[in-house]
């Protein structure tokens, strides 16, 4: 049953918070990810709870070349109050693709006061309301594969431009595990590059590459990925999955147990016909919503 639920309900307390402060580098944003396990980090200027900007995961892997994270992370950021509802919060993920939501005073947009992750909602509101609705009727069945040879550094590309969480890899026999943004972080490198140099294909310019035999520029440090290591080195085997005829709830309770933000779609012979991710829950709950209304 869908209810109207106040953030301060649900919403993580600012001292609860891991943030990041300028000025700061990515070395700071990496060594967070890789102890945390979080993707998304409120940035603040130093020594306050001003909010200045939001960094993620995704925002290494869109300009692995640039270190400082004022350069990095993103300023224009959507902000919520505490007395505001879930529902602003869930319609908010339904059209956007990032992760978390910055709360802030009341009379201080600009004081950061506490956070709610899109998996707050998950696991605080949706799980509790118990959508019986068929994910047949949510799920994306356009979904990008890769194959289990494929080098990491070009299965970094395709996921970036894929807009996806992750990849379900496949071999001859069908699916055999998934991919994500944290299993290439896990191999990926920071190296101090001292000349300039080029054997690879990409654009000269192209400062979104991962590929390590890409160009290196004179004093940076670049964040690569080793090009001796193929996608079934580092994936994820363990694939849960669901089938239609599932419902949203049961679904969301797997997420929740298995900390998943995706899940794909299978039929019964085990052929993926998409993929449900946690947009596609809340995408639910809103319609649920609606219907109250």
């Amino acid at each position: 049953m869908t209810e109207d639920i106040p953030l301060s309900k649900i919403m993580t307390q600012r001292e609860d918070l891991v943030t990041m402060n300028i000025p700061g580098n990515r070395d700071l944003l990496i060594e967070a990810i890789r102890k945390t396990g979080l993707s998304v980090y409120p940035v603040l200027k130093k020594d306050s709870n001003k909010l200045v900007g939001i960094l993620s995961r995704s925002d290494l892997f869109r300009n692995p070349d640039e270190t400082q994270l004022s350069l990095l992370m993103k300023r224009d950021v959507i902000t919520l109050k505490s007395t505001d509802l879930v529902i602003d919060a869930a319609r908010i993920y339904k059209e956007n693709v990032f992760q978390r939501i910055p709360i802030v005073d009341d009379t201080d947009e600009k004081i950061l006061i506490g956070l709610v992750a899109r998996n707050d909602l998950i696991k605080k509101v949706i799980l509790k309301a118990k959508i019986q609705s068929d994910v047949k009727s949510y799920f994306n069945p356009n979904v990008t594969t890769i194959w289990e040879e494929t080098p990491v550094n070009i299965a970094a590309k395709i996921l970036r431009v894929s807009h996806q969480k992750g990849l379900p890899v496949l071999n001859e026999s069908g699916m055999i595990g998934i991919i994500t943004q944290n299993d290439f972080l896990k191999v990926a490198e920071i190296l101090d590059s001292q000349s300039t140099s080029r054997t690879g294909h990409g654009a000269e310019n192209d400062s979104s590459s991962w590929d390590s035999e890409s160009v290196l520029i004179i004093g940076s440090k670049t964040l690569t990925l080793p090009s001796n290591m193929k996608v079934n080195d580092i994936m994820e085997r363990n694939v849960e999955e669901c089938f239609t005829g599932t419902t949203i709830h049961e679904v969301t309770k797997k997420m929740v147990q298995k900390n998943l933000d995706q899940m794909p779609v299978v039929s019964v012979s085990g052929e993926i016909l998409g993929i449900i991710n946690t947009r596609d829950i809340i995408r639910a709950y809103i319609h649920e919503y609606e219907k109250k209304d």
